[in-house]
């Protein structure tokens, strides 16, 4: 295809290419939002979050829980896994909502969140379908949404990331729950049930307030999805107004040769952050 050896292969199938030297400059979301690139500070995994296969950074979701939202106001995750936004939106003086489907991954999210023991804020944990406990909040209720939904089936696939984690003795998906939507077979469906989701997003969010949404692009056989865009134009679908779009650096990910030396094949190294408005 080329004339590259392997290294300088993978260093060009990075999916973020920069010369930045300086990178605590793109580590503020006041400055991402003109420039539209945010570098990821990842946190440091203990034992509780490096359980999760799919988690992201607090330091992130503290970020965007401070401009999005003042003090006291209620941050809701329909997505919650291990807790990252509950953390951060208590750490921020922030009233939290948090609902996650596992009672396997509700019980690690209750024990990290509670270990903050703040009694400044109020915090709801439930432990159930979203959409269905959804249906029970109030209309226009919430502050401000921050979530990261599952990427299709993508954790299903048995590639190097997964066999490490099972060498490690880690689960390598959420669960085989039927209502996880990252067991629905169809990527069509998959959208079309996660549009139904969003539907709900707008019902319970406060007008004139946000939502930002936390995904990845990604591969399956031999297509690029861009799963991005895709959230975009459901969120659209159902009211929102699409504000904006910051690429989030994950620089600390590691590089793999793929594809090398016959066939192009990215090394996601960012997530975006998608964010709309209920206008």
């Amino acid at each position: 295809m080329n004339d590259l050896d392997g290294k300088e292969w993978v260093k060009l199938t990075k999916s973020v290419w920069h010369d930045i030297t300086n990178v605590k400059e793109y580590m503020n979301v006041e400055d991402a939002l003109q420039t539209g690139v945010l570098f990821s500070r990842p946190s440091p995994r203990d034992e509780l979050t490096k359980m999760h296969p799919a988690t992201f950074a607090d330091d992130d979701i503290a970020k965007l829980v401070r401009f999005f939202t003042k003090e006291k106001e209620i941050v809701l995750d329909p997505f919650m896994g291990v807790g990252s936004s509950g953390v951060a939106s208590i750490r921020e003086n922030r009233n939290f909502i948090g609902i996650e489907l596992y009672e396997y991954w509700f019980d690690i999210a209750k024990k990290r969140i509670e270990s903050i023991g703040s009694s400044e804020v109020s915090v709801k944990l439930y432990c159930g379908d979203s959409y269905d406990v959804m249906k029970e909040f109030e209309d226009d209720s919430v502050d401000f949404i921050v979530t990261s939904p599952p990427y299709w089936g993508i954790l299903n696939k048995i590639d190097h990331k997964a066999k490490e984690r099972v060498k490690d003795g880690l689960k390598t998906d959420y669960g085989k729950d039927e209502r996880d939507l990252s067991n629905v077979e169809s990527y069509y469906d998959f959208l079309k049930a996660l549009e139904m989701h969003f539907r709900e997003y707008y019902r319970v969010l406060k007008s004139k307030k946000y939502v930002a949404i936390i995904v990845s692009d990604f591969r399956h056989k031999q297509r690029y999805y861009m799963f991005h865009a895709d959230i975009g134009n459901l969120l659209e679908n159902v009211g929102f107004v699409l504000q904006g779009l910051v690429i989030l650096v994950q620089d600390n990910k590691k590089l793999y040769p793929y594809g090398y030396p016959t066939t192009y094949v990215p090394n996601i190294s960012n997530q975006f952050i998608v964010l709309v408005r209920k206008i």
